[in-house]
């Protein structure tokens, strides 16, 4: 009996150890299985957006004397479902936040940092930095503005300190890689030492190069560009911006974001890379019936779907989301301002009938206009 007791214990012992050996040589087959990890697929939704501009008149009336704070709520509350549904949102922040100056508009901007707690609470995730107006409040705001924006929970791009790298967010797999430059600082640009000058981003050749070398040696799949360039409310781009748009991607910038003419600029896409020169104001307290500029109340989120396969990455398709600032009284009488979607106030949008019947005019005037600088909204499938 203890013989055949013995032997059973000894088979089972047999069966166990096989098993154990079986388990863990298929468990090292699945993890490292070159197949499954070259036929990986990785998609990334980006949302992009031009100038967003903090004159006075869209905030002062929302300074609460209790607190000592200003309220930027209704900003980007109406596109916020839309922000929050996209993994990466980008946005150019044309202003400074400098604690040791004054709170200002245009000119001279330099916002309440509570502003950029609203733009992380929205939804973005990243903002340009290098503009024509990075350098309002002195060159100490440079540096005063990279750290609101880092304490508000928020990465930046552009502008930046000594020694620091490009900036990557990688996203569901995949690594994009942001630039910032700007043509123009307003003639403000003498107040930086000339051996700090990369630190504003101009818009220049060797510093592209650079930067676009960095980023590829630190990994990245996919480069985006965001120029500050180009002559105000023109809707056809430059000499300059016809160049740079080349020299950026024929050097390997994948998608170029541009702003700053505060009016929308065609879109082109060659090679499967990306252009629109001009995604206008995303928000500002411009009007056409005060500066006589048409389409200053429009811009656009651009919308970039992007793909990653057997370590290539590519623009799967984008679409075009048309905005528009809306500026209204609110339940106690006071201005405020908002960005909407086009498609949620035209006929049959969720917001048509917040809009009075002159407004609803204009917004039906405004979206022919801007349908005719950007063409087609939505690009091939690839």
């Amino acid at each position: 009996m203890k013989k055949l007791i013995t032997i059973s214990l000894s088979i089972l012992l047999c069966l166990v150890g096989a098993l154990y050996i079986y388990s863990n040589n298929n468990k090292s087959i699945n993890i490292n299985s070159p197949k499954k990890t070259e036929n990986e697929i990785y998609r990334t939704k980006i949302w992009a957006t031009g100038d967003i501009m903090y004159h006075m008149p869209l905030y002062k009336y929302n300074y609460d004397t209790t607190t000592g704070l200003y309220s930027f709520n209704t900003y980007y509350q109406k596109v916020s479902e839309y922000l929050k549904g996209a993994d990466l949102v980008i946005g150019n922040f044309e202003s400074t936040v400098n604690p040791n100056k004054n709170i200002s508009g245009h000119p001279m901007f330099n916002t309440p940092p509570e502003a950029l707690n609203y733009l992380k609470d929205f939804g973005f995730d990243a903002l340009a930095t290098s503009n024509n107006h990075c350098l309002d409040s002195g060159y100490e705001g440079v540096q005063t503005t990279i750290d609101a924006i880092e304490k508000a929970g928020l990465k930046h791009f552009g502008t930046r300190k000594e020694n620091s790298k490009p900036l990557i967010i990688t996203t569901n797999g995949i690594a994009v890689g942001l630039l910032s430059y700007s043509e123009i600082f307003n003639g403000l640009d003498g107040l930086v030492p000339k051996d700090k000058r990369y630190e504003i981003s101009p818009l220049q050749e060797d510093l592209i190069l650079g930067d676009i070398q960095n980023l590829k040696s630190l990994g990245a799949d996919y480069i985006i560009a965001y120029p500050h360039w180009g002559v105000e409310y023109t809707s056809e781009p430059s000499e300059t911006q016809k160049y740079f748009e080349k020299f950026l991607l024929d050097n390997g910038v994948d998608a170029v974001l541009g702003s700053h003419p505060h009016v929308l600029q065609r879109v082109e896409l060659k090679d499967n890379k990306f252009t629109i020169f001009s995604m206008g104001n995303s928000i500002s307290n411009q009007r056409q019936q005060w500066i006589g500029h048409a389409g200053v109340e429009s811009g656009v989120f651009v919308e970039l779907n992007l793909i990653k396969q057997n370590g290539n990455t590519k623009l799967e398709n984008f679409i075009l989301h048309p905005t528009y600032v809306n500026r209204y009284h609110d339940q106690n009488g006071k201005i405020q301002s908002e960005v909407v979607l086009y498609s949620d106030i035209l006929n049959g949008g969720k917001y048509r009938n917040t809009l009075d019947q002159r407004t609803q005019n204009f917004v039906d005037s405004s979206y022919n206009w801007v349908i005719e600088r950007l063409g087609s909204l939505q690009g091939p499938q690839k």
